[in-house]
């Protein structure tokens, strides 16, 4: 039984493994300007965070509470929606690669994670790599969807 607000599961292509028809990927730009918008989004609660803790010179715990909201946004969104606010411009969602459902809390968190990671290093090359990845790949699969198991799909 597909739980609520779960697509039914995508039939298996070859070998067993799941792969979401060419046409359906979404286009990694505008998952780049998707993910922009979601940056926006986190940055004004980070100032919101940093505002109150690092007033109180506490800048570890301002740290640590952003990256528990990162996840939790992150987590939340594309564990039962299949999408961000920012991917929710587009109506691209974000599916386990194997099942077609969206991914589980904990693939969702991971793949935050990555996420994160990406945007913490978009200031040297490595993180932009990350993020540029889908440019290129014939999945349209970023770092952080390799790492989760996930690709987006325009529905």
């Amino acid at each position: 039984m597909v739980p609520p607000g779960q697509p039914p599961a995508m039939p298996p292509s070859y070998g067993g493994a799941m792969a979401a028809p060419a046409s359906n990927l979404a286009s990694p730009g505008l998952r780049i300007v998707g993910g922009l918008i979601d940056v926006i989004i986190l940055l004004v609660v980070f100032a919101i965070v940093d505002a109150i803790f690092k007033g109180a010179g506490n800048n570890s715990l301002a740290g640590l509470i952003n990256l528990i909201l990162t996840l939790g946004y992150f987590g939340y969104f594309w564990s039962t929606r299949g999408q961000t606010v920012g991917m929710m411009v587009f109506g691209f969602r974000v599916r386990d690669k194997v099942t077609g459902q969206f991914p589980s809390t904990g693939k969702a968190v991971l793949r935050g994670f990555i996420w994160w990671l990406e945007v913490a290093f978009t200031i040297c090359i490595i993180g932009a790599i990350g993020w540029l990845w889908q440019l290129w790949d014939p999945e349209k699969q970023a770092i952080h969807d390799k790492v989760a198991g996930t690709i987006v799909t325009t529905s």
